[in-house]
C-alpha cells in the first residue's frame, strides 16, 4: 500500500474543476447577452390571438400579421396574448417566447441583414393554429 501515488487522481480533479469552471463562465455570458436588452431597442407589442399576431411599435403604429423593422436597429418584443397560450417564434433570427394569457414576456433581437422571414405559432393553439403564421420584412434605410 505504501508505493501507491495519489498524482494522477488530483490531476484528474483538477481537470475537472478548470473544465466546470470554463464551461460556467460560458453559460454565464451566454445568459447575460440572452438577457441584456439594448438601451436603445425599440418596444413592440406583439399580441397573439387565434389565430393570428398584432403588432404595436412605439409609435402608435400597428401591423397585422406582418411586422417591418430596420436592419441594424435592435427591437425588444414585449409578448402577450388575449386567449389562449402561443410562442411566438423567428426561427431564421432564433427568437421563441411564450405568449400567456395575463402576462407579459419579454426577448430581443438586432437584424443584421434585409429579408423576408416567416413569423409562427409554436404552440398547439387550437383548430386553425397551423395558419397562425406571419412576415417578417427586415428592410434597409440606409
Amino acid at each position: 500500500m505504501g508505493g501507491h501515488s495519489n498524482w494522477p487522481e488530483w490531476i484528474y480533479v483538477a481537470v475537472v474543476i478548470a473544465l466546470m469552471t470554463w464551461v460556467g463562465a460560458e453559460a454565464w455570458e451566454a445568459e447575460r447577452l440572452v438577457e441584456h436588452v439594448p438601451e436603445d431597442a425599440e418596444v413592440i407589442k406583439v399580441t397573439g390571438q387565434q389565430w393570428f399576431w398584432t403588432f404595436e411599435h412605439e409609435d402608435g403604429t400597428k401591423e397585422i400579421g406582418e411586422l417591418h423593422v430596420e436592419v441594424g436597429k435592435a427591437y425588444k418584443f414585449e409578448v402577450m396574448s388575449k386567449d389562449v397560450n402561443h410562442s411566438f417564434n423567428i426561427h431564421d433570427y432564433v427568437v421563441l417566447m411564450d405568449a400567456i394569457p395575463g402576462r407579459v414576456n419579454t426577448v430581443w433581437f438586432a437584424p443584421d441583414a434585409p429579408g423576408v422571414h416567416d413569423i409562427q405559432c409554436r404552440e398547439y393553439c387550437g383548430l386553425i393554429h397551423y395558419n397562425m403564421r406571419g412576415t417578417l420584412y427586415v428592410e434597409d434605410h440606409s
